[in-house]
């Protein structure tokens, strides 16, 4: 399995505090059947520019890597990128590129927990136009309650970009039931943890993923794998 969405890394963001913290992490996500993590530190405008997050991105990597060059256990495989937060302008930024997920041209994009305005679902289409990258809506699940009453989440989807839910969606037992469906129909084809930490928000994919095959069967997390792999190019 993919976790799509984590905060392995350590001392980037809200996530992990430690490369101690971050390999406790990769080892709950591979006891989980991760077998890779993205790792997607928040990227804002207003904090950084590009190249300065690339930077504090990889010395927490490099630093991360030390410590897992002590461990013997197996771990996740990690992928690099970024959860961008959307901003106007966000289409015309000339650095976005290098926010892009591995070597793949897609890019984690976090929406504002508002209604959006018609003036952001112009923007989102527009980065494709102008950058040729496609964005991933992070964890669609947590918009929803913000946009009922408009028919945004359905314009996102008809422009086909690929969605990710995260795991707390499936595993709470009142959300289940339409996050499960938007499995079914084939809305969301991404998974991921949004893993912070060890205790409130710790790696959580595989009651989600034992949920899902109970639910919907194994062909279903299959199909999950396949889309993860292919758009990760594995």
């Amino acid at each position: 399995m993919i976790d799509f969405h984590s905060h392995i890394l350590p001392r980037m963001d809200d996530g992990s505090k430690s490369s101690e913290m971050s390999v406790s992490m990769l080892e709950a996500s591979y006891e989980y059947g991760v077998k890779t993590m993205v790792a997607t530190p928040h990227f804002y405008i207003t904090h950084d520019t590009a190249d300065k997050f690339i930077t504090r991105r990889s010395a927490s990597y490099d630093a991360l890597k030390s410590h897992i060059a002590q461990h013997s256990a197996p771990l996740p495989d990690i992928i690099l990128g970024a959860e961008v937060y959307f901003f106007r302008g966000i289409s015309k930024y000339d650095g976005l590129p290098k926010l892009a997920i591995g070597d793949t041209k897609y890019i984690l994009l976090e929406m504002p927990f508002e209604r959006w305005p018609e003036k952001y679902l112009t923007e989102i289409s527009d980065i494709t136009e102008e950058t040729g990258l496609i964005p991933i809506m992070a964890h669609i699940d947590r918009y929803l309650d913000f946009q009922k009453g408009t028919d945004n989440i359905e314009r996102v989807i008809s422009m086909g970009l690929p969605m990710q839910m995260n795991a707390e969606f499936i595993n709470a037992f009142f959300t289940r039931s339409k996050a499960l469906k938007l499995i079914k129909d084939g809305v969301v084809t991404l998974l991921g943890s949004d893993c912070h930490n060890m205790d409130n928000r710790r790696p959580n994919l595989g009651q989600a993923l034992g949920i899902i095959t109970k639910k919907c069967g194994g062909d279903t997390v299959d199909n999950i794998i396949s889309e993860s792999k292919r758009l990760l190019g594995l």
